[in-house]
């Protein structure tokens, strides 16, 4: 029976192990994310982009609507 608790919450509202998978999965993003700088090289950013697209797939896996509501631009 859905609760107020749960009802349309995703994996990653309802389910510690996959919050913990998101969690580790964006803390990488964020490490990728802080390289990056006005000097970065075109090549730089996009070796960065991939990662993040490949992270953001990872998280799609998880938890869908999680990671379209937290990397639009890759839906």
């Amino acid at each position: 029976m859905a609760t107020k608790k749960t009802i349309g919450l995703g994996p990653y509202y309802t389910n510690k192990s996959i919050r913990k998978k998101i969690d580790k999965l964006l803390h990488k993003n964020s490490i990728i994310q802080s390289g990056l700088g006005i000097d970065s090289t075109k090549k730089e950013k996009d070796e960065a982009h991939e990662k993040t697209k490949e992270i953001s797939n990872s998280i799609k896996s998880l938890d869908n609507f999680f990671a379209e509501a937290t990397f639009p631009e890759f839906k």
